[in-house]
This record gives C-alpha cells, structure tokens and sequence, in this order.
C-alpha cells in the first residue's frame, strides 16, 4: 500500500516545489506527480493496472517533459530495456550506457547480455551491492559503485549516437515503483550529469555526450517524432508489442539516414 505523500506534496499546488533534496529534479518532478495523481485516485497497487492510461489523462501535460512515456507494468519495463539493449547491441555506434547491475543471485541470466551490452558501447554498470560481481563474467562492464542516494531508483540510459534514451524506475515508500521513459535530451542530459558524477569517483571516464535522433523525412524537428510516440502510445487498440516494434524501426531509420547523409557529405 503506498505511504501518503508529504504535506508539501499532498497539498501542493499543480506545480509542486519539492521539499529537501530531489537528486534528480527534472526526473523526479514527473515521479512526484505521477505519486500524487496515484494516491488522489486511490491506486494502491501500480502494478496491477492493465493500462497507464488513466494515470497519464490525470497528469498535468505541464509537468511531462516531451517524449515522456509513464511505465508501470512489469512485463513493459522489461519489454523496454530489452528493446533499449537490442537497439544498441545491433547498431553498435559507440557513444555509452549506464544500467543498474542486477543482484550477485540474478546475475546468471543477465550475464549474457551485459557482456554483449559492453561490446557495443561503453557500459556502466551501477552496483547497488556493497561486494562486486564477478569481472570474468561482465567482461568490458565497467563496475561503477552507485550511491546511496540513488539506490532507490533503476537506470537503464542508452547514450550513443543517434539514439538518446533512459528508461528509470523509483520505487514507491510502500512498496511497488513507478517508471518513466523518456528520449528528451534534457531528462538525459540530467542522468549524465549525475551518474557521470559516481563514474568519475569511481576513476573512470564517460564518451562525450552523443548527437540526438536527427531530423527525418516529412518530420519537422525531433519533437515531432516523440509527439507522434506518444499520440501512438494513446491508441490503445494497438498492442504494445506493435509499438515497441514501430518505435525500433523509427530509431533505425533514423540512424540509416543519418549515415547517407553523412557519405553523401564526404563524397561531395
């Protein structure tokens, strides 16, 4: 059952101020909304919803970023990193990601796929665990220590060039968690900034932050295309896997027309 939210919270205005340290602001203005709209309508249990849609229509637009997708099935958050890993092992454009690591118990199904994850890009691994994870078994996954304060939340941020995208988790005071994904290049922005924070106390470097989705065909800017994902998002006829499908393939067109556009600049 989730907690009450805080005087300041509850009582709040539809701008909210937070109260004490927010370690993510611009990420967790959207958790606090999307908190407060859950204990307005009663929602005890996020999870158990078919659909984020009635949470979503009951949000402030305001206060939702452009490409802003609110998550909170379980069988979506795992769709999404994994069609976030696939997008980034198969392009293989460099540039980096930062993921939690998975417990030392949960490591041997997801061994695999981090050490692939590593070949393609350079990764982070945020360890959430006080004893590291085998080495011989995350090869190039780089074990960064994630702080105390961040131990609340789930990363997956895929930096790399021509795909910009985070999907992050916070876990609610009484249980359950809420997630947003998101290619808004100042919500990423904002994770580099801080997980770049716990890489480099750890002794290591981050690439330079990578060029955005650019523009496409028939589509006037990039916020055109994440306007489009979310009018897409609201059919919910649609099955999920259809859109997470329709998105992957966007991103790989764009990267495609990136690239002609870039030989077409060296042949001239």
């Amino acid at each position: 059952m989730i907690s009450p939210l805080p005087k300041y919270l509850a009582n709040a205005g539809p701008d909210p101020v937070p109260y004490g340290p927010r370690h993510l602001p611009q990420w967790d203005r959207v958790f606090d909304s999307v908190e407060r709209v859950l204990l307005e309508q009663g929602l005890h249990d996020p999870q158990s919803l078919r659909s984020p849609r009635p949470v979503e229509d009951a949000l402030d637009p305001r206060l939702v970023p452009e490409g802003t997708l609110l998550v909170l099935s379980e069988r979506e958050r795992a769709a999404t990193e994994t069609d976030i890993e696939e997008t980034v092992r198969d392009e293989r454009a460099g540039g980096c990601v930062f993921v939690t690591l998975p417990t030392p118990d949960d490591l041997g199904e997801r061994a695999r796929a981090l050490r692939e994850l590593a070949g393609a890009a350079a990764t982070f691994g945020l360890n959430p665990s006080l004893r590291p994870l085998p080495t011989q078994r995350l090869g190039r996954v780089r074990q960064v220590p994630l702080p105390l304060h961040l131990r609340s939340y789930r990363f997956l941020v895929a930096d790399t060039p021509g795909y910009r995208v985070a999907l992050v988790t916070r876990e609610l005071p009484g249980g359950g968690w809420i997630g947003l994904w998101s290619g808004n290049d100042a919500l990423v922005d904002e994770l580099r900034a801080v997980l770049g924070e716990a890489v480099e106390a750890a002794g290591l470097l981050i690439p330079a932050a990578s060029p955005s989705v650019p523009d496409l065909e028939g589509i006037e800017s990039e916020g055109d295309v994440w306007r489009q994902a979310a009018e897409l998002r609201a059919y919910r006829s649609v099955r999920e896997a259809e859109l997470r499908e329709i998105a992957r393939q966007a991103a790989l067109r764009g990267v495609q027309l990136r690239r002609e556009r870039e030989a077409r600049a060296r042949s001239a």
